[in-house]
């Protein structure tokens, strides 16, 4: 089977989209033939150029999905396209919307144009005609391929509700964890009992500090240092300069690490090996891949039901709870799970072997592989 990957990243390096890009084309090379499309260059007409301008006042428009854009980068597709190609895949769902091929198209994704819309802040307060355009891509991205791959069930579901899409075609697959070092199920044991058990560690990873819920996550961590007296460290990774002046010692800003290098790969993964939980409360958010990279090191994760989330992390590998709970739930739950060590241990282990089973780039790109065979 001869794969196409199209992508409009300069190339396939893993500090594209947190390593997405990287890690699904180098699985995809071990179960087929792959060739790359990478670099797709934005058009800027004259037309657009006056959209721009006019859609671009107190309301928000973007040139991103505009069809000036999907009809050049369908024209690069076309022009650079080998006629052995048996498959077109992409790694989202925009690139190829205006590619008229008879070479099935297939895109892998965190979520819908519709299903974004007011729910990030950087999709509220758009133009009319930006959300015209963006709707319009998304239909004709989702009629005209042949599988629409979604890494969860939010997504999916608004493939089919906001689209009309034919279920048939719209699958499910968990992203993977971007992780360079795969632990086996003997050592992962031996590192959750080396945890302290008298100190909670606890990790925030990201760079959207109020999305994920950074500050919820320190209100968390003093209550359960100052109410609840369980000593608690939190390690904070993904941000230069917090948004929070004196910070009592038991928090620890480590700043941003750059996992480009083998270095702040291997610095990353030793923070998220040595801590009891990976806490990231966010209010608004698709599938974190930090959350199936914590699982890959028996680290149970910590979030809020949202977006995609419900869909990577459950009760049977961390603590899933609702947006509107307060920090002090949030600490009462990580409290009691630390306390049973006992339910502690089984919870980590559940996380690691729900990251072997299916938060994985094998078994995801094995899954897609099979789907696109079947084609």
């Amino acid at each position: 089977m001869n794969v196409t990957y199209v992508t409009n990243f300069p190339s396939i390096d893993i500090k594209h989209w947190s390593g997405i890009v990287y890690f699904t084309a180098k699985e995809l090379e071990q179960n087929a033939n792959v060739d790359y499309i990478t670099n797709l260059q934005e058009d800027w007409t004259f037309s657009l150029k006056v959209k721009n301008r006019l859609f671009g006042g107190s309301k928000i428009y973007r040139a991103d999905r505009s069809p000036e854009f999907g009809k050049s980068y369908a024209r690069q597709i076309a022009a650079r396209l080998k006629p052995s190609a048996d498959i077109l895949f992409s790694p989202g769902s925009t690139l190829m919307s205006y590619l008229k091929t008879d070479k099935h198209k297939v895109f892998y994704t965190d979520a819908t144009f519709a299903s974004m819309i007011n729910y990030y802040d950087y999709f509220t307060n758009l133009s009319s005609q930006y959300i015209k355009e963006g709707n319009r891509m998304e239909q004709l991205s989702l009629d005209t391929s042949s599988l629409a791959i979604y890494s969860s069930q939010w997504a999916a579901d608004s493939a089919i509700k906001d689209y009309n899409t034919d279920p048939a075609k719209v699958k499910i697959v968990p992203f993977g964890a971007n992780i360079s070092t795969y632990l086996p199920l003997d050592e992962i044991k031996d590192a959750v009992k080396k945890r302290d058990e008298n100190v909670c560690k606890i990790l925030f990873l990201g760079v959207d500090w109020f999305r994920k819920g950074g500050d919820i996550t320190i209100e968390a961590v003093k209550y359960l240092n100052e109410e609840l007296h369980l000593p608690t460290e939190l390690h904070i990774v993904g941000i230069d300069s917090l948004p929070v002046d004196n910070l009592p010692p038991y928090i620890i800003n480590h700043g941003r690490i750059s996992k480009a290098t083998p270095e702040g790969m291997k610095r990353v993964e030793d923070l998220i090996l040595q801590s009891h939980f990976l806490f990231i409360p966010s209010r608004a958010d698709c599938t974190p891949i930090v959350f199936s990279e914590a699982m890959s090191y028996g680290v149970p994760c910590v979030s809020a039901a949202t977006g995609g989330i419900p869909s990577i992390v459950s009760d049977t590998n961390g603590i899933i709870l609702s947006p509107d709970v307060s920090p002090k739930d949030y600490a009462e739950h990580i409290y009691k799970v630390f306390e049973d060590k006992k339910y502690y241990n089984e919870l980590a282990l559940s996380a690691y072997n729900d990251f072997e089973t299916r938060l994985n780039w094998d078994t995801a790109m094995k899954t897609i592989v099979g789907y696109m065979k079947e084609l």
